[in-house]
């Protein structure tokens, strides 16, 4: 994640870790590897002009490929450079990272530049109060109020880590995004859980008032012979989507919050050449409806999985001023 202006492109000798970023934010986030993502903004900057900023999130897996890629010599001829980060890698690597890339690393705390990148992607201040779930391995929920403050309210270690651990281990799926999208094409809702008509029996279940198709318990026929890996994918999904939206839900009650947003890796974690994203956006707005009774609306910015890295380049700038 780095923040660097137009008037430093085309230096003949610029960092090469600004060479590197700026190569692979070019094309916004395309022919990026697996879990890579970028964009590209302007905000004012310390003299008050517009400047561009460029964003880019890589996995705590790959900060050794990225180490390896840009650690020359010449990082060290061409001088030391401030790079705004965040995350958990930014602090596992930070030492190193200094080290090996001559850079200095300016960390901004997770959720609050998480909050800050959703101001700044939605181009919008906040005129009341607001609950962000930011969906990664794991889930934090925060809480910001008019004056931009954040505060830590709730969380939960059945996330996105959770998600895609169960599916490796009961599928076949290597794939991220393919699982997410087969679950949805081809998954059959109902097949893997166990239904309240499969307790009460179809008319029984509407006679108590109880929908036939309401799930009883998540993955209760797990045992199943005829089941696909889509069928298990499309239950595992809709039991972390139900999970995520009764954890929002009942958190915005008993604050007293209306507007409830979501961002994070998983909820944005899928390329723009498929609708993966849709559909796990589609599964969270689905389950934040069934909780709240149709009165709460999930709400997704456009770059879910970038707020991190734009926030932790708006908090830097506003530093400096």
């Amino acid at each position: 994640m780095e923040s660097s202006s137009d008037k430093n492109m085309g230096v003949p000798d610029e960092h090469p870790l600004v060479s590197f970023i700026r190569n692979r934010t070019l094309h916004k986030g395309k022919s990026l590897p697996d879990g890579w993502k970028s964009t590209v903004f302007s905000r004012p900057g310390k003299d008050s002009k517009e400047h561009m900023f460029r964003a880019l999130i890589i996995p705590t897996s790959d900060i050794e490929q990225l180490m390896a890629s840009v650690e020359t010599q010449k990082s060290h001829a061409s001088g030391k450079i401030r790079l705004a980060a965040t995350g958990g890698g930014a602090h596992k690597y930070k030492d190193e990272l200094e080290r090996r890339l001559n850079v200095q690393l300016i960390i901004v705390k997770e959720l609050e530049a998480t909050v800050h990148g959703l101001l700044v992607d939605s181009e919008q201040s906040v005129e009341t109060q607001m609950l962000l779930c930011n969906v990664g391995t794991g889930v934090s929920l925060a809480t910001v109020d008019k004056q931009g403050e954040v505060e830590r309210v709730s969380g939960s270690g059945i996330g996105g880590a959770t998600f895609w651990g169960l599916v490796k281990r009961l599928t076949q799926f290597s794939n991220f995004n393919e699982a997410i999208v087969a679950a949805h094409k081809a998954g059959v809702l109902g097949k893997a859980d166990t239904l309240v008509e499969d307790i009460y029996g179809r008319e029984t279940s509407k006679e108590i008032g109880l929908a036939p198709d309401l799930v009883a318990g998540f993955l209760g026929k797990l045992d199943s012979d005829n089941l696909t890996d889509a069928d298990i994918s499309a239950a595992l999904l809709r039991m972390f989507a139900s999970n995520l939206g009764q954890l929002a839900v009942f958190q915005a009650r008993l604050l007293g919050v209306s507007a409830v947003w979501f961002a994070g890796g998983f909820v944005q974690s899928a390329s723009s050449e498929d609708n993966a994203a849709e559909i796990i956006q589609n599964a969270i707005a689905e389950a934040m409806s069934f909780w709240s009774a149709g009165r709460l609306q999930a709400q997704f910015p456009r770059n879910a999985a970038l707020l991190g890295a734009m926030g932790a380049i708006h908090v830097t700038i506003n530093q400096e001023r």
